[in-house]
Order: structure tokens, then sequence, then C-alpha cells
């Protein structure tokens, strides 16, 4: 202690002077942690053009404009430069898609409160005073007591039944206690450092004087953002499979695009501007431009059905990346479990009582073993319907503590002010009828033994209604027992024998094999005033501990039938952990934990190698937690993190998606993470997961279907370029199809209902393309078909044509608008029949459908758009011949279906 003010320089009395702070000031900086990174508003807004389909476009658009500057004659602007103002429109469209949706969740995200203390109370010149937390610096002395952020990190000098809750930083869910006396090792791990306050951590109990050691970069909490902000950002698997697709599909339609141009130069007698514009056409044809829209607009859809469901998603193609996770890495204290210590059992009279409840919350029954539940006794009364032990039992946990209950105005739940302990004794009082403001009526207190580290025990000295002194002690149960002479029974008070010894401890063994914290609860009518914790009556004992999250056991058994691994990384005791993953029916036979010092021990190697057989991390720092999913992510696997505490921020971003609590995490993990869950409910990672899985199949509907469609552009182009005097349809005619006409239907697809199936599959193989040999067999397949049939007209033109080329060319123009509107209900499955996919029409596509035609008519129909659009007015017989050719791709990919059904029997 006395080196460390040498160190730093300070005379405890007095503090540092003001002309020191500010000389400090000057050399540490302010105590304030860097804001995270964020780029500009530009830079977001550019960032949607980084795709290679995307970058495509806007080449093709240039090309559009360079052909549209070469060609000679007096056509109108439109007409000229329609081609590249279309292409233009839909890259714009699609970027400010994107960036619109993720400015809104950051905008969601800016309004979270930060974890920093905003003020502290400092001794400096010799007085205590009030400054800004980001004022402090290393030197400065500090007064803290309950209720208190602690501003920075600081040795403490001076400790009274001094504890602090420091889940957030190290994980541990029970407050850690401090003892400025207490030698500490170097070497000690975080949640061992008992002569330690840090960062973002809360004292719950009792007083302290500490000296600042370490202030905004340089405390653990900076060190932590340090370690976030040096892991890189990664792209999710479905922005590495988008843009691994989009460069197959670019490469390959340029080198045939330049085989096209290079063969009509070859040939000679056409300008070159018109076989650069017929080389565009094919581009334009065969690359998918509505994909990036279209896949930007479901993936908004999904992000939209998400936050009704309580999940707000900071990045948008993180909306698909849950349904691919194979491995889900969560915390246990706040995610797993609620954070808030819990009463379960309570042994009195020799009668064990389960205690119903959730939290902090007052409402709850005591139900004895095999009997209905306890009836509460008036708020009001001192003595009332509960039995006689059990009601001195609860007037005591009640009395025994410094601690409140209130309401959070912001949530409007019940919280703590004080030790997470004693609320849990509070709410245990307060679910028997003996709140501690009813049972505080009828007795004034008189004196107060604090609890602390080498007592074990807590007392407090009341009057009662009748004048007498009564002495109320909590404490542990290997203490107090050895200072209990009597037992309290319902028959009445009597001497304490061995037997009820063996009795009582049996009973505390069984609450702990359980993973229960034991307390004991002992008082004494008339105490002694030299030693009021003397000769006292054992009143009973009581197990408690952080509780499960409603619904998360469900959403275990539903991650387990998905094929999901969860692993629970926590910084509590391993028995403590594995006893909550056996309540949850997480642990199964072969299951194995380790703890954090043993992690540290291994090699990359060695863990990789038993990383599938670990079920539970225990005692584990911020860096392990990295190292753990990086493990995961080594052996192929999708990983997914959940987590609200500063410890937990890095491994959050690591992880290929974060998922943070939005109402008990902290801010540092919101920023961290892709996903925040609104309402803290791990059970909707599972409504996530099965979003994201059904979006990713939509995906991959939407995809085969542009894809499939564009084939048949793309044959249609390439044949046609081929056939002496024909006009392959124009870049306008080709961006309308794949963008109107083709858009809706994609979009409708994007959105089918999800199949309740999706959550009884494995997930996809982290390596997996976006579609498979089979989906790409079809997409040539299709191509071939609607090609072929579009180049038909060409060969084999209907008399009414009389040989008008362009006559043709419009022809060919509304069979290929018209056929991807029929072959659209063929790829809501990829094997099953049409007539057997359920439900038997989607209505969504259905109007997607209509709409589109009906769009498509305005370009055919209307005479003023006819120039713009290069279409003609036809009668009857040829639009039954274009429907029906249309309508062909149909029972075409029906027969493929059925020789795939066949082939897979």
């Amino acid at each position: 202690m006395e080196q460390v003010l040498g160190h730093l320089g300070v005379d405890p009395s007095k503090g540092l002077s003001t002309g020191e702070v500010g000389v400090r000031l000057a050399r540490y900086g302010q105590n304030r942690l860097p804001d995270p990174p964020r780029k500009s508003l530009w830079v977001r807004l550019f960032g949607q053009l980084a795709n290679p389909l995307v970058l495509t476009l806007l080449g093709a658009a240039l090309i559009a404009v360079v052909v549209g500057v070469s060609t000679h004659g007096d056509q109108g602007f439109l007409t000229k430069f329609g081609d590249a103002i279309a292409i233009l429109l839909i890259v714009i469209v699609n970027a400010v898609l994107g960036f619109v949706q993720e400015s809104r969740a950051e905008a969601a995200l800016d309004a979270l409160k930060s974890m920093t203390a905003p003020t502290a109370r400092v001794r400096r010149n010799g007085d205590v005073t009030v400054v800004n937390a980001d004022e402090l610096v290393p030197g400065d002395m500090l007064e803290i007591e309950a209720g208190d952020f602690v501003p920075a990190d600081a040795r403490l000098l001076q400790t009274i039944d001094f504890a602090a809750e420091e889940a957030a930083l190290t994980g541990e869910s029970a407050p850690a206690g401090k003892d400025a006396r207490q030698p500490v090792a170097d070497d000690m791990p975080l949640a061992e450092r008992s002569t330690m306050v840090f960062l973002g951590t809360t004292v719950v109990r009792g007083k302290g004087r500490a000296v600042v050691v370490a202030t905004g970069s340089q405390t653990e909490l900076g060190k932590i953002g340090e370690m976030i902000a040096s892991t890189p950002d990664e792209k999710t698997p479905l922005e590495q499979r988008l843009e691994s697709f989009g460069r197959r599909i670019l490469w390959a339609c340029l080198g045939i695009s330049l085989l096209l141009f290079a063969w009509g130069m070859i040939k000679g007698g056409r300008a070159w501007h018109e076989l650069l514009l017929e080389a565009v056409s094919f581009a334009v044809a065969a690359i998918p431009e509505g994909l990036p829209a279209i896949t930007t607009i479901t993936l908004a859809l999904g992000m939209q059905r998400m936050a009704k469901k309580g999940a707000v998603v900071r990045k948008l193609l993180a909306v698909e990346t849950l349904g691919a996770a194979s491995i889900i890495c969560t915390d246990k204290t706040g995610t797993l479990t609620q954070n808030e210590m819990t009463v379960r059992f309570v042994f009195a009279s020799f009668r064990r009582y389960r205690v119903t409840g959730e939290g902090y919350d007052p409402r709850g029954h005591l139900q004895a073993d095999g009997s209905p539940p306890v009836d509460q006794a008036p708020q009001s009364a001192v003595e009332g319907k509960l039995p006689p032990t059990l009601d001195y039992l609860l007037a005591t946990a009640a009395l025994c503590t410094n601690a409140t209950l209130e309401i959070d105005n912001d949530t409007q739940r019940w919280k703590v002010i004080g030790d997470p302990t004693e609320g849990a004794l509070l709410t245990l009082a307060a679910k028997g009828g003996r709140a501690k403001e009813s049972v505080a009526l009828s007795h004034t207190v008189v004196r107060e033994l604090p609890f602390d580290s080498d007592r074990k025990r807590m007392t407090v000295v009341t009057l009662d209604q009748h004048g007498r002194e009564v002495a109320h002690v909590k404490g542990s149960l290997d203490v107090l027992l050895s200072l209990c002479v009597k037992i309290a029974t319902d028959e009445g008070v009597r001497g304490m024998t061995d037997d009820d010894r063996a009795r009582v401890q049996g009973e505390a063994d069984k609450m702990s094999g359980d993973a229960l914290r034991v307390l004991a609860i002992a008082r004494r009518v008339r105490p002694s005033v030299d030693n009021p914790e003397e000769a006292l009556t054992l009143l009973g004992i009581v197990g408690m501990k952080d509780p499960p999250r409603a619904g998360v056991k469900e959403a275990i058994r539903t991650c387990r039938d998905a094929g999901i691994r969860i692993v629970m990384i926590t910084g509590d005791h391993p028995i403590t952990a594995v006893a909550i993953a056996r309540e949850l029916e997480l642990w199964t036979d072969g299951d194995e934990a380790i703890t954090g010092s043993e992690l540290s021990k291994m090699s990359e190697d060695e863990l990789r190698a038993r990383a599938m057989r670990l079920r539970i991390f225990a005692r584990t720092t911020a860096e392990q937690k990295l190292r753990i999913v990086n493990a995961f992510r080594a052996l192929d696997h999708v990983v997914a993190m959940t987590g609200d505490g500063v410890n937990d921020a890095p491994a959050l971003k690591q992880a290929h998606i974060g998922v943070a609590m939005g109402r008990s995490g902290t801010d540092v993990a919101r920023q961290a993470a892709d996903l925040v869950l609104a309402d803290d409910n791990f059970a909707t990672v599972v409504d996530a997961i099965r979003e994201g899985r059904s979006i990713y199949r939509n995906i991959q509907k939407f995809i085969f279907f542009l894809l499939s469609s564009n084939a048949g552009l793309a044959v249609a182009v390439f044949v046609v370029s081929f056939i002496k005097g024909a006009l392959p349809p124009t870049p306008l005619q080709i961006l309308w199809i794949n963008l109107v006409t083709n858009g809706l239907p994609a979009l409708a697809l994007g959105v089918d209902p999800p199949d309740p199936g999706h959550m009884k599959e494995q997930p996809r193989p982290s390596k997996a393309g976006l579609l498979g040999a089979r989906d790409f067999f079809g997409v040539g397949f299709v191509g071939v078909v609607m090609g072929l049939a579009a180049a038909g007209l060409y060969v084999f033109p209907p008399e009414a044509a009389h040989g008008d080329i362009g006559f043709i060319r419009a022809m060919a123009f509304t069979l290929l608008a018209l056929s991807p509107l029929f072959h659209a209900f063929s790829c809501r499955s990829q094997t099953r029949s049409i007539v057997s996919q359920r439900p038997f029409i989607s209505l969504p596509l259905l109007l997607a459908c209509v709409i589109s035609a009906a769009v498509h008519l305005v370009a055919v129909l209307v005479p003023a758009l006819r120039p713009v659009f290069r279409t003609f007015p036809m009668a009857e017989s040829e639009w039954f011949l274009v429907i029906g050719l249309s309508f062909a791709i149909i029972p075409a990919v029906e027969i493929l279906k059925a020789i795939t059904r066949a082939r897979a029997t």
C-alpha cells in the first residue's frame, strides 16, 4: 500500500493539489474511454457499392454512356441514354436501401447509456469534492460507498464491509468482497484481486477509500476496448458467398462478352459501337442486376420482422448469419440466467419449502414439499398465518439487511439497491408477506454488526413491539451452526442435538449439490450486550442462486434439434456452471468442463482437438473467450457468441455474429455485437436462427429464379447474335425484364413463408456455396428452354411479322418478360411438384406476378413508350403464341423435378 502511494506521489490525507491535477491531466489525458471508431457517412454510403455485381453495373453504365454518345441520328436523349440511366438508378436504389437500414440500427444504439460514471467524490487539497469523472488522474483519492459507480481503476486503502458487483467485467455472478489489508499476488486473476476496484463496476455494500492507479484506456475496461479495436471486422458467411458468387458470374459474363465482341470484329460489316452494345447486352442479360437490391430488401424485411420479436440488427447481412450458426458460445450470467439472485428453497422446522417467482419481483409463494402454497400474511401484520418458525425466519431476513427493493422506472422491473444476496432475502420475505417496510413498523434498530470476510455474518439488534431486544443474524452455515445452541421448531424452541445439526447440515449439502448458495438465519431474544451473537437459536437455512431465464430450456432443445451445439463460457465457478447446465438440459454424457487456468496451459492445437467435447469453459477471461471463438472458427464452424459484459465484447466482435443483451448488457458489448436482443431473452436467439434459416432459403430461391431467368436472356442474346440480320434485345429491354418484371416475383420469393422443417435440419456447411451443382444444372436447363423459345421466334417468325426484325425482337422481349412469371411458381421448391407445395398458391407471389405482367403491358400498349422500349402492338394470335411459349417453362421444369425425385429414390 505504501509503495503504491509512494510511486504515485500522493499524501492520502490531503490528496493531490489542483496544480498537480493539471500536470497529470496533461500527461495521462482525460479519464475517458475512446469512442468506438465509426465510418463516416460517405464511407458507409459508398461501402454499399463494394460489390462485384454493382461495380460491373457501373462499368456497364459507363459503356452505355459511351455507346449513347457514339450513336448518330436524331434519336431522343432518353433513347440514347436510357440504358445508362436505368442501370444507374438501380445502383442508387440498392445503395440507399442498405445505407438507410444500417443507419437506423446505429441510431437506435446511439441512444444506449454509457457505462462510464459521470461524477466522483475525490479528496483534493485536503477537502472532499465532487468532480467530473473524466477529470480524474492517477493519484486521486476516491471516497466510494454502496450505490456508487467506480469511476477508474483504483487500489483500496481502507474498506468497511466492502463488496463490488463485477459481473460485467469478470463474469462472476456474486458480488466480490474487497479487503484493503489482504495480500494479493501480482499474478492473481482479475476476479480475485480483492484490493482493487475497477472502472465500470458498482459498489453494492460498505464504504472505502482508494487511490486511482489507472484512467481511460489504461484501465482494465480500456484494455478490453483496445482488444476490441484490434480485432478486425470480418465479413459474414453470406457476404463471402455473395462476393464469391458475384465474382464467378462476373468473369464468366465478361469473358463471353469479349468473345462476342471479338467475333463481331473478326466477321466485320458492323460498327464497333454496335458490337460493343451487343456485348454489353449479353453482360447485362447474364448478370442478375436485381440480386443486390432484392437481397438488400429481403434482409431489410427480415430485419424488421426480427425487430418486432426483440432483436435489433446492426448490420444488414448479419440477419442471415445466425441461420448458418453451428456453434453458439453463450455467457451464463445475465444470458442463460437472470443475473438476479433468487431464493429457491427454505428449510425451517425440518420442513423444506420451495419458493416460486423470478428475480427480485416479490410476487411468488412458499410451498412446503407435498403441500399447497403457504398463505401469505397481511403486509401490515406482525404475526400472521405463516408457520411460526418460517414467520420468524422471514422477519429476520427482512430486518438483517441494508438493501432495498424498488421498481425501475425505465424497465418497470424490480431491482435491488445494495447487495444482491440481501435483495434475494428481501424478496423472499415479501413473498411470505413479511416485506421489510411492514416488519420495520414494529421494530426499531438499535445496533448493527456489519458483515465482514473474517466473521462471515451480519447482525442487527432491534427492539420489538414488546420492548424486547432481539438479535437478528445471517451468515455462513459453518460459522452460525457452531454459535447456535437452540433450534426453533413450530412446536417451540428446544436445545439443539447432534442429530439436529446433522439433519441441517445434510439439507445444506443437498442444496450445495444443486449449486445453491446456502445462508443460515438465526436470532436471539434479549442477547448479551457484550456479545449479541452467542447462544443463538437457529431459525433455518435458505438456498439461493441466479436462476435460468424463462424459455431458455426450450430454446436449448430447439437448438439441439437444429444441430446447433451450445457451449457455455462463464466467469463463474465450474460447479455452479455445470449445475446450471444440467438444469437447462445442456449437459450430456461425455461432456467436459474446463477452467480458465487449465485453458491457459493448453496449446491452440490441444484446444482444437478437445473443443467439441468441452461444454463449459469456467472462470475465463476476455482473452480466453477470444481463443475459444477462434478455436471453433478454425474447425470451420460458423460461430455465434452471446453475452452482456465488457469481458464478452472482444469475443462478440470476433465471432461470425455477436449477440448482445440490450436491457442488461453493457454499452461496450452492444457496440461490439451485430445483433442486440432488446428483451434480453435467450429464446429470441432461436427465433433469430429460425428467421435466418428461412431468409437464407428464400435467398437461394430468388437467386435461382434470377439466375435461371437471366440465363434465358443470356442464351437468347447469345444465339440471336449468330443469326444473320437478327437484332438481340436491347440493354434497356433486358434491364426492364430483370428489374421490373423479374424484380417483384424475386422479392415475393424472398418473403416466402418459412418451412417448419428448417429447425429440424443440420446447419449448412460453412464452405457450402449459395447454389449446388444440381441448382446450376437447373439454371442451365431453364436458360436453354427460355432462350431457345425466344430464339425460335427469329428462326420461325410468325407470318404476321412480315419479316420485320424489330417486330420479332418486340415479341421476344415480351416472351422473355412473361416466361419468368410462370417460372417463379416452380422456384418455391427445388424438388416438390408445383401442385404439392404448401400453401399451394403464395398470395404475395401471385400478386407480384400479376403486377409485373400489368407493368410490362405498359411498355407494350402505351404508344408514347413504344419508341423507348422498341415495342409494337400485337394481334390476339401473336399474344396466344407468346403466352403459350412462356407457359411452356412450367411443364419443362416439372419434368426435370420428376426425374430428380425418381433418381433420389
